[in-house]
């Protein structure tokens, strides 16, 4: 019975390690561990002037995103609403 199951058993061992692509490409150390390149729309903000430009822009828009959160800070349902739903 072992003697029989054993040609089924090494086609499915054969049959899992099939997936040659199964493991990414090993780096060379020196590439691992190298600085990484900054891509090209990210060259602006690499200088100082430019990344105090970005700042500013990043530190505009949260204000602006803080100012229309409290104006929708307002209640969900109106009033009126909310007593016709509740019976009253």
């Amino acid at each position: 019975m072992i003697l029989r199951a054993l040609p089924l058993c090494l086609a499915a061992l054969t049959a899992a390690c099939a997936d040659r692509d199964a493991y990414p490409r090993l780096l060379p150390t020196a590439e691992v561990l190298a600085e990484p390149a900054l891509p090209a729309h990210a060259a602006p903000a690499a200088t100082p002037d430019g990344a105090a430009r970005t700042e500013a822009a990043a530190l505009s828009r949260a204000e602006a995103l803080r100012r229309r959160a409290a104006s929708l800070g307002g209640p969900v349902i109106e009033p009126g609403l909310r007593d016709r739903l509740r019976g009253e």
